[in-house]
């Protein structure tokens, strides 16, 4: 079965120390639980990660997050980040890695429910009780079963579109509007099929009707595009990208100015997870461990809005949850797309709809 088809640092004081949140005077000292995993990613000192540059701020992203996670632990690691393959591509080379007994290339993982599930069958990721040690990850909402994976941030899936070329009534409100006459050859869509396996699952359109779905999008698409790739809507080539895998990127290039708007589709509103796991391999799980943690403070939830324009709805202070109020005041009534969804399908089923809605797409 195919499971998976595709499309620094800072230095800061040197003394070991509590975790900001917790610091100041009469602080209690960190856990040992804590204070063992703050000693022994010191004597790992690095943390190598790859994913796509859209997610989690890119470069930018990294470079502020590793700046206050140092800060954080009284660290001085050497954070490297390299823009990489796709969510699904990543999740197929951690898994590889994994079984083969190798280091795998990244010492974290991310992705959306589909990828994680699938790096999550193969064995490619590790269990942790992060509720025993993790002041973060006291929410049980925030983890996925057995401790594999932890959200970090929310998404809508959506329509990107430039709003040089479609106003008023243009706008698609739908993803059935997207197959009138007037948007052929001006849509592009992703090689991975992003969000339309989600789709196929009974439990939402079922596979008939996604299958015929996204073989008429096929019919109208003039491309596939990555959902980072915004520049390539922004320069004309492409005037609208169905499905989006989240409102980061183009909110971002809005803020900017650009000439680029988000809808979520009223007959797919998808409200989505987006996951961190530690590959069973990796060369600094101490590390990605506390980077995980740091992942869910509110500073780093700060940095992660401010650089992405996302952060997780189920954290208090939460920016995106004004967002998604926003959507639900419009009258969408979201479907929420978690590890737990994607698990509880039939997984040869789901894996074998997955690869049909991407084959359909990349035959166009």
């Amino acid at each position: 079965m195919v499971l998976l088809v595709a499309a620094a640092c800072a230095p800061a004081a040197p003394s070991p120390a509590a975790p900001a949140e917790n610091a100041g005077a009469g602080a209690a000292a960190p856990p040992s639980s804590l204070q063992a995993l703050i000693d022994a990613a010191r004597r790992e000192g690095q943390l190598t990660f790859i994913w796509g540059e859209g997610t989690l701020g890119g470069t930018e992203g990294v470079r502020r997050l590793a700046e206050g996670f140092n800060r954080y632990y009284g660290l001085n690691l050497n954070v490297q980040f390299t823009p990489g393959p796709s969510m699904p591509q990543m999740a197929a080379r951690v898994a590889q890695e994994v079984s083969a007994g190798r280091p795998t290339s990244t010492d974290l993982l991310v992705g959306y429910a589909s990828s994680m599930a699938a790096a999550i069958q193969a064995g490619a990721l590790e269990s942790v009780d992060w509720a025993s040690w993790a002041p973060n990850l006291q929410d049980p909402r925030l983890l996925a079963p057995g401790g594999v994976a932890v959200t970090i941030q929310t998404s809508l899936g959506g329509i990107s579109y430039n709003t040089a070329k479609l106003r008023g009534d243009l706008v698609p409100r739908t993803l059935q509007d997207l197959l009138r006459p007037e948007y052929k050859g001006r849509i592009a869509s992703t090689p991975y099929a992003a969000y339309f396996d989600l789709l196929a699952t009974d439990e939402l359109w079922g596979k008939e009707r996604t299958f015929d779905y996204v073989s008429k999008l096929a019919e109208q698409a003039a491309g596939l595009i990555r959902c980072n790739e915004t520049e390539r809507l922004i320069s004309g080539e492409f005037d609208l990208l169905a499905l989006d895998c989240s409102q980061s990127d183009t909110l971002q290039a809005k803020a900017r100015g650009a000439p680029l708007d988000y809808v979520v589709p009223a007959d797919a509103p998808l409200l989505l997870y987006l996951y961190l796991g530690i590959p069973r391999t990796a060369p600094h799980p101490n590390a990605a461990k506390l980077w995980v943690n740091y992942i869910l403070s509110r500073e780093a939830q700060d940095i992660l809005y401010e650089t992405n324009f996302q952060d997780s709805h189920l954290l208090s202070g939460s920016k995106t949850a004004r967002d998604i109020e926003s959507v639900e005041r419009a009258g969408a009534k979201l479907m929420t797309i978690t590890l737990e969804f994607v698990q509880r399908q039939d997984q040869e089923e789901f894996f074998s709809r997955r690869a049909k809605v991407q084959e359909i797409l990349n035959r166009r």
